[in-house]
């Protein structure tokens, strides 16, 4: 059986004042923003989902709602009328994880920008007046 797939292009536009815009609507900076901050936040969010998936596998209990949840699922996609729905459901979730990883991806970067800014401020202030005492001696 052949499988048709669709191929998405996004063309770029300039916009009045006169930068690129993908058909999104964004620049081209911001769209690297988001692509950095969803590979920085991407590790933290799989981390806390193996830790989520974890403890419902530790637990009998839960392991055995999630066994017949997967079980569920199989057979949905299976049944040919509800693997549309089925996989629509999944493209949500991972549109979600993308969103939560990228907003943690922000959050760190932010932190780091901070500290980075931080960090240099100070050697600033411990560099300057030993240039200033330097060039006033020349």
């Amino acid at each position: 059986m052949a499988t048709k797939t669709e191929t998405k292009t996004k063309t770029q536009s300039q916009s009045k004042n006169g930068t690129a815009t993908a058909a999104t609507g964004r620049k081209p900076s911001d769209q690297a923003l988001q692509a950095v901050d969803v590979a920085i936040g991407a590790g933290p969010t799989v981390a806390e989902n193996v830790r989520q998936t974890a403890e419902t596998w530790t637990n009998s209990e839960t392991r055995s709602q999630e066994i017949d949840t997967l079980q569920k699922r199989v057979q949905t996609l299976r049944d040919s009328d509800g693997r549309k729905s089925e996989i629509e459901t999944l493209r949500k979730r991972l549109a979600d994880e993308l969103e939560k990883a990228e907003t943690k991806g922000g959050d760190v970067r932010r932190q780091v920008t901070d500290q980075l800014v931080g960090q240099a401020r100070k050697a600033r202030e411990r560099v300057e007046p030993v240039v200033k005492r330097v060039t006033e001696r020349v």
